[in-house]
């Protein structure tokens, strides 16, 4: 069975020298312009890239000396001077700070300037750690721990859970090699994972379980970096992507088969489904917006933040939400399924007790002038001061509609994230029966229900 998946997954002697070919040239050009030392970091530059993948990580490495705008502005500079050199095309990103990503000879590459750290130095920047990975990795892991990284990188992709970005939260690539590095070998991963409990921790250098647990408390996987003692490596994988890795682990340990490494496209929600999510006895509403061109690292955190926002307030408006996700497609889509979304006209307002005179002043002189649709006023129940408010949103439906009619400035200080509010005035709100219709209508977005509602994972 490994024989195929490397037939697969392992590149070709005739693309390692194409690709090692043009990484020399991507450097010879690089310290060139720059004049300072460049590395190629991520999986090629650590030998442990996927046939076919070719993301290049190229890294200018600055003396901590620069300040930090000059590294910024520097950084774009070269980037685009290299680019030119090499006859490529390129555009500005930001992640922590601005960098280049260029599309030169083919290749995606990112141009990326960090400062030059020592081991166990503090980082100046986020990414200064990157060239320090790469050398630890070079230097611990065998050549025989490539493939075997390659078939857990493999494995995870096909799994779901591959990408240490905000989009997946997932397991990244410097995961897959220190989990070979620690256990040797995909099948030495695959069952000590069988049988993890959580928190999970893998510590390479030291092995002080009980002391890692303490300190990183709360945290899923505990991967401890061996550049940095402080750091969990794995911070980012989500519990449901770890649960997700457990239970595929179980179940290929159980009866291995390709299709972990190779799954078949993920099919749409049946109408057998959708008939079983419409008689949940809930109701499912959807925002669908413009995508923002930004790029995933701070779209998906975003879109996050916005979902949580706008669940946050339904649930201060009683409306409750019982599940909620968001999509990025061609749109970008927030789901909220509700336990309710009607309510009256009028809520309960509950008061001080009538023996504390100046709370209940301040209660009625708030609440004492109320008159809602009935003309009800203030009353005693139970030795407390009641009152009978008008609500400002009668239905879930009307809320979120306001919600999308306010203007941009007020969606900012209402607690949207600006690219969010950018395009959520030109949003459309779709309820129940419109919902399922747009679901049927997108294939993407229904398969990512069908995994949200009906995949099972077990412990």
């Amino acid at each position: 069975m490994y024989d195929k998946i490397f037939a697969r997954i392992k590149p070709s002697a005739k693309e390692k020298e194409k690709v090692k070919k043009f990484v020399s040239n991507l450097i010879r050009v690089a310290k060139t312009v720059s004049g300072y030392d460049c590395v190629i970091v991520g999986s090629i530059g650590k030998q442990t890239w996927l046939a076919g993948d070719h993301d290049v990580d190229l890294f200018i490495m600055f003396p901590p000396s620069v300040p930090r705008e000059e590294l910024e502005a520097k950084g774009l500079e070269f980037g685009q001077h290299i680019t030119k050199e090499m006859k490529g095309k390129w555009r500005v990103k930001y992640a922590e700070h601005p960098y280049t990503h260029a599309i030169i000879q083919g290749y995606d590459v990112d141009v990326v300037p960090c400062y030059r750290i020592a081991k166990g130095e503090k980082i100046i920047s986020a990414v200064d750690r990157s060239p320090l990975h790469m050398e630890y990795v070079l230097e611990n892991l065998t050549q025989a721990m490539q493939d075997q990284v390659r078939l857990l990188k493999q494995f995870c992709k096909g799994v779901g859970i591959y990408g240490s970005d905000a989009k997946n939260l997932g397991f990244s690539g410097y995961i897959c090699e220190l989990l070979i590095m620690r256990y040797n070998s995909f099948e030495n991963v695959i069952s000590t994972a069988a049988k993890w409990e959580i928190p999970v921790i893998v510590d390479i250098e030291v092995q002080r379980e009980q002391y890692q647990k303490d300190k990183f408390r709360d945290q899923p996987l505990i991967v401890i970096d061996p550049i940095d003692s402080s750091r969990n490596a794995a911070a980012i994988v989500s519990a449901q992507n770890l649960l997700k890795f457990m239970s595929s682990a179980k179940r290929f340990h159980t009866k291995p088969s390709q299709e972990f490494f190779f799954p078949k496209p993920k099919p749409p929600l049946t109408s057998r489904e959708i008939r079983a999510m419409q008689k949940r006895g809930t109701k499912f509403f959807a925002i669908i917006m413009p995508r923002t061109d930004v790029i995933d690292d701070v779209l998906y955190p975003q879109l996050r933040k916005t979902l949580h926002r706008i669940e946050s307030h339904l649930k201060y408006n009683e409306f409750l939400t019982l599940r909620s996700c968001e999509f990025v497609g061609k749109s970008c889509v927030l789901v909220f399924e509700l336990e309710n979304w009607s309510l009256p006209e009028i809520k309960k307002m509950v008061g001080p007790p009538i023996f504390s005179h100046r709370h209940s002043q301040e209660f009625l002189a708030k609440y004492g002038s109320l008159r809602p649709p009935a003309g009800f006023g203030p009353y005693v129940e139970e030795n407390r001061w009641i009152a009978d408010k008008a609500r400002e949103f009668i239905s879930a439906a009307a809320l979120l509609s306001a919600l999308l009619k306010m203007k941009e400035e007020d969606m900012q200080a209402f607690g949207i994230p600006k690219y969010i509010a950018h395009v959520m005035k030109k949003a459309k709100l779709l309820e129940d029966s419109k919902f399922f219709a747009f679901v049927k209508k997108d294939k993407a977005f229904s398969a990512i229900l069908k995994e949200e509602y009906f995949e099972k994972m077990t412990l």
